[in-house]
């Protein structure tokens, strides 16, 4: 019986030796020509010669050659500022529905962080708050857009907007939120928790980029990019902005720079947990109908004490101009609910 038992026993560890012997090189031959591929074409998509429209480097630290991207297009008395939620491969192209909505009645800006869209990578730098906004600040200057500015960001870049305010109280006219990461998060142990593990998912993720995974799921499951919603979009995406935005996942997913970033997220809430909105600047917190039943079904758990819209109502001083509006829609709601979203802005910015 016992010699049964070993026999099987050693059988299965003959099994998995020629798995690995016989697949194991494969898989590794094969991870290794995706690696090659991937990064071959990285490199020359990163030094792409593309000058479309939605190219316009300027230089941010001239001396380092250290350049930004910004697009810009439209007319009007008021320049709105489009500030991308972290990860963004192509702000310029995921924001178009924003852009071509306002740019009838505004002056439309996009600035692409470092490690963004066109813009390079930083290593030098720190991803601070300080930085970050010395940085929006200078781009627009050397890009000769002057002030005040319409601050809109978007989820985590709430953040360096309220530290842009802070900063250069005299460039912003008002804020427009878009479903915005909130600092006063860190005051509950549960968000804690899930600001850790978001980093902690980015930075294990961002290893696996070097495969180039992300070319292959952009073509097999579009609707992780949504590249489905923007082909369904015919008249704000063509075959160029979905050439371009594919182009940009394959050299700018989870960029080096992004993940410097991810890592400064802790502090940079940290150094914003005490920011309120002043009470003479108008402010609209638009917020995504999806995200506000997830916090709510948190709080309704008692894991928290607060939900999104509290957090949003936390920095509010001046109720008269400073308002909170809830839109159908996820995370991205300006892919998912463009026209409510551009209505919403519209009126509001009409009111200032």
């Amino acid at each position: 019986m016992l010699n049964k038992i070993l026999f099987k026993i050693f059988g299965l560890f003959d099994l998995i030796k020629d798995f690995f012997v016989h697949w194991g090189i494969r898989i590794l031959v094969v991870l290794f020509v995706c690696i090659i591929t991937h990064n071959v074409l990285k490199m020359g998509e990163i030094s792409s010669r593309y000058q479309g429209q939605y190219k316009k480097l300027v230089p941010v630290y001239e001396e380092e050659d250290k350049f930004m991207n910004v697009y810009q297009v439209g007319e009007g008395d008021k320049t709105i500022v489009i500030l991308a939620g972290f990860g963004s491969q192509s702000p310029v192209i995921q924001y178009k529905t924003l852009i071509d909505g306002l740019k009838d009645s505004y002056k439309v800006v996009v600035v692409e962080y470092f490690g963004y869209g066109y813009s390079m990578s930083m290593r030098k730098h720190p991803r601070t708050n300080e930085n970050i906004a010395h940085e929006i600040k200078t781009t627009l200057e050397v890009a000769e857009i002057p002030g005040p500015y319409v601050l809109m960001p978007h989820s985590l870049s709430n953040v360096y907007a309220m530290k842009f305010q802070q900063n250069y109280p005299e460039l912003v006219q008002a804020i427009v939120s878009l479903d915005g990461k909130y600092p006063q998060e860190l005051n509950e142990d549960y968000y804690q928790t899930q600001i850790k593990e978001w980093i902690s998912n980015i930075n294990i993720t961002s290893i696996f980029e070097l495969t180039g995974y992300e070319r292959v799921l952009s073509y097999v499951s579009p609707e992780v990019f949504y590249i489905n919603t923007m082909k369904s979009m015919t008249d704000v995406y063509g075959e160029e902005e979905i050439k371009v935005y594919r182009n940009r996942i394959g050299s700018q997913y989870l960029s080096r720079t992004m993940i410097r970033e991810i890592n400064k997220v802790e502090d940079n809430l940290n150094e914003m947990k005490e920011y309120v909105y002043p009470d003479y600047l108008p402010v609209l917190q638009i917020l995504s109908q999806d995200t506000v039943n997830t916090y709510n079904s948190v709080k309704e758990s008692g894991e928290v004490t607060v939900n999104l819209t509290d957090l949003a109502e936390k920095l509010i001083t001046n109720p008269v101009i400073q308002k909170v509006e809830v839109l159908q829609g996820d995370h991205m709601i300006h892919l998912t609910n463009a026209e409510a979203i551009n209505n919403s802005i519209k009126n509001f910015l009409y009111s200032l």
